[in-house]
């Protein structure tokens, strides 16, 4: 369970036009999420914008901090690197 208060910089929010939105959990998603993605009716990995080795974790942080990816790979196994 999370906090039960957390502050927000709704200031800020407001000046950079920014929405904020709030879920209650994602009930009864993650499964049919996993059928679609491992039948090939979704296709995410066009989503995966870029990927790093874990030595170019830095870089890879910049690039998420910059807003240029949508998901960004660190990956920490040398079969991928």
């Amino acid at each position: 369970m999370g906090v039960t208060v957390k502050e927000l910089p709704t200031a800020e929010a407001s000046f950079r036009e920014l929405d904020i939105r709030g879920t209650f959990r994602y009930a009864n998603c993650f499964q049919p999420a996993l059928k679609l993605m491992s039948s090939g009716q979704v296709n995410v990995k066009p989503l995966m914008t870029h990927q790093f080795r874990l030595e170019q974790a830095l870089q890879a942080f910049e690039v998420a901090k910059r807003g240029e990816g949508i998901k960004i790979l660190i990956s920490c196994d040398k079969q991928r690197q």
